[in-house]
């Protein structure tokens, strides 16, 4: 019974200490898939906030052709305007002998090297994302029709994390940092200036075709910028910095335009702007006077009378309310005499 016991007890822990890659493959470009997907997410918000701005007449059509270039290429609206190339080296990197290419150019064709397997690789369903199962044929790469496909689904991955606030140079800056961290250098190689992003190994790779070698994988090839920079040679990356600098200047600019609204005559107003009519005068006029108004015309009449009596020496007679007011006091006065005189 003991060595039953014993033996079940063995059993358990060996269970508890097998690695987890062996019960659960790992996940070949989760983290890489992560940080590209961020940047989608972010370019895909300025799109829509862009296209409410349009929708109220503002002219966003450079900013909307930016957004575009970041995603697809240059001068390229739509992924299914992209053009691939027939091997998939050619598009995701390779530099290897004579041969030298490099991604970096979209940020689609990028996410699309990392995530997409052909029918020759190991089968797996854990690439980029739990249950990834797209596949291409090997001899179709340069299909925009399927590379579309992939996209498609990818952005759905994507749009999941997917916020609705206008990004900041901020938040960028702290993708950008983790981004960089990612970027893998080929150590010891003195020709190196290509930086691997992905592969499933923790070194630079040479090439990029999608077959998992020592030196090959599933990664794309990034230029080493003219600094020596990391990511200062990726295309779409610099592309897009500019973007969220220039959506966020017009949101700063927007957000000091309602604080000072422009009066009709072009200049800022507040919301209770003073009367130009209600003038103090420093002559002893009233101040609901014009300062501006001779003060002949203000009340004519007044200086008339005032004229008159000042001639005649006349002295203008008290008001009849007046008079019956005073009438009343001496009445009262009177009684009152009476009253004490009585009693």
């Amino acid at each position: 019974m003991w060595k039953n016991l014993l033996g079940l007890i063995v059993g358990v822990v060996s269970m508890v200490m097998t690695p987890a890659s062996c019960v659960e493959q790992e996940i070949v470009n989760e983290g890489e898939f992560k940080t590209l997907c961020e940047f989608v997410s972010l370019t895909q918000r300025i799109s829509s906030s862009l296209e409410v701005k349009g929708k109220s007449g503002v002219n966003m059509a450079s900013l909307q052709k930016m957004v575009t270039d970041v995603l697809f290429g240059t001068d390229i609206d739509d992924v299914n305007n992209m053009k691939w190339e027939f091997y998939r080296q050619k598009d995701c990197g390779q530099d290897s002998g004579t041969q030298q290419t490099e991604g970096g150019k979209a940020l689609v064709r990028d996410l699309v090297c990392l995530c997409e397997r052909s029918n020759l690789q190991p089968p797996h369903n854990n690439l980029c994302y739990a249950g990834n199962s797209g596949v291409y044929q090997s001899n179709k790469w340069q299909d925009p029709f399927n590379r579309g496909k992939t996209w498609n689904r990818l952005q759905t991955v994507c749009a999941a994390e997917r916020g609705n606030s206008m990004p900041t140079e901020a938040e960028f800056r702290e993708k950008k940092k983790q981004f960089k961290e990612r970027i893998k250098e080929r150590k010891g190689n003195a020709r190196e200036h290509l930086y691997t992003y992905g592969g499933g190994k923790e070194y630079g790779l040479q090439t990029c075709s999608g077959t998992p070698t020592q030196n090959d994988g599933i990664c794309v090839l990034y230029p080493r910028g003219s600094d020596g920079d990391n990511a200062s040679g990726i295309k779409w990356l610099v592309e897009l910095e500019r973007l969220v600098k220039e959506v966020e200047k017009i949101t700063k600019d927007e957000g000091t335009s309602k604080h000072t609204k422009p009066s009709s005559d072009g200049e800022p107003s507040m919301d209770a702007k003073p009367n130009s009519n209600l003038k103090p005068s420093t002559e002893g006029g009233s101040p609901t006077e014009r300062s501006d108004e001779p003060r002949e015309n203000r009340n004519p009449d007044a200086q008339t009378t005032t004229t008159t009596e000042t001639q005649t020496g006349l002295t203008t007679p008290r008001p009849p309310e007046e008079q019956k007011s005073s009438a009343k006091i001496i009445l009262q006065s009177i009684w009152v005499f009476l009253f004490w005189l009585f009693v």
